[in-house]
């Protein structure tokens, strides 16, 4: 009979102990602190319940009415060519700089000429996204963002971009009276770029965001046929550049056989040859 609850016993723990794991597993792999990509996998949950929005594991009191500026990134390198100015003035200003990443770029074009360039060798679509978020969590790091204060999502349609920026949002915003909301233009051709603009631009429209700036992407401010104009936001410490530069080189970076493989440098040469030569981003009307 004892033996019998023993044995009861043991499976009510090891039941608890497994909804503890799963939760777990959930709690680390899908909050805003899910940066790392250390065990291979890109997460990618279709249902926006699966990010842990209400179970943000950032430490909520540390921040009350701090000045906070985060940045909703498109793609990777989005943070140093449309945002790495505006990010270095903020975090020289004293702000505390959060950089949300919502796609992998494991679609991305250029995966046929980096299996050519890299031939014998066989990259998979998973095998860039996983060099692709790398080349931003380095960059995020050259550029002076708190290991913490990088976030990696990988939604699979605009409609839970939308989604995810929003719920985002809303949670910085309940956490401090100061916080800047930055996306990019709306007006940007790329949907994944524009979707941002309008999610801010929205919530500011309906009084549920207090600040928010849109920039437009170097292609559309400098080699668009129909240029998103603006004034331009330069470096207010010229020795930024040091870190604007260190940025930029993670996404040259070519070495196949430990999966670094120039992605965003062999995607768009041109546009960070532009913003290495002249250093500024555009703020935009909307």
């Amino acid at each position: 009979m004892m033996g019998k609850w023993i044995f009861r016993f043991f499976l009510l723990c090891s039941f608890f102990l497994g909804c503890y794991v799963i939760y777990s597993f959930f709690e680390m792999g899908y909050g805003v602190n899910a940066i790392s990509i250390s065990d291979g996998k890109l997460h990618k949950k279709e249902d926006i319940k699966a990010y842990g929005l209400t179970k943000l594991r950032i430490p909520e009191e540390s921040l009350r009415n701090k000045p906070i500026s985060v940045y909703y990134v498109p793609h990777p390198d989005d943070e140093i060519l449309t945002y790495g100015v505006p990010i270095r003035n903020d975090l020289d200003a004293g702000k505390i700089v959060f950089l949300v990443l919502f796609t992998h770029g494991e679609g991305s074009a250029i995966l046929g000429k980096l299996n050519k360039m890299a031939a014998p060798k066989k990259i998979t679509h998973e095998e860039l996204g996983r060099s692709r978020v790398r080349e931003f969590l380095f960059s995020a790091e050259a550029l002076g963002i708190d290991e913490k204060h990088r976030d990696v999502y990988g939604p699979s349609k605009n409609g839970y971009k939308m989604n995810l920026v929003r719920s985002v949002a809303l949670y910085f915003e309940s956490l401090s009276n100061n916080v800047m909301h930055n996306g990019m233009s709306e007006m940007d051709t790329l949907p994944e770029h524009s979707l941002t603009g309008k999610v801010l631009n929205e919530l500011y429209k309906q009084g549920k965001i207090k600040k928010k700036r849109t920039f437009a992407s170097v292609y559309m401010s400098r080699f668009a046929k129909k240029k998103i104009k603006g004034p331009h936001i330069k470096l207010v410490n010229p020795t930024d550049n040091y870190y604007l530069d260190s940025s930029i080189n993670t996404y040259n970076r070519w070495d196949p056989e430990n999966g670094w493989y120039a992605c965003g440098y062999i995607s768009v040469s041109e546009q960070f040859k532009s913003f290495y030569a002249h250093k500024y981003s555009v703020l935009t009307k909307k």
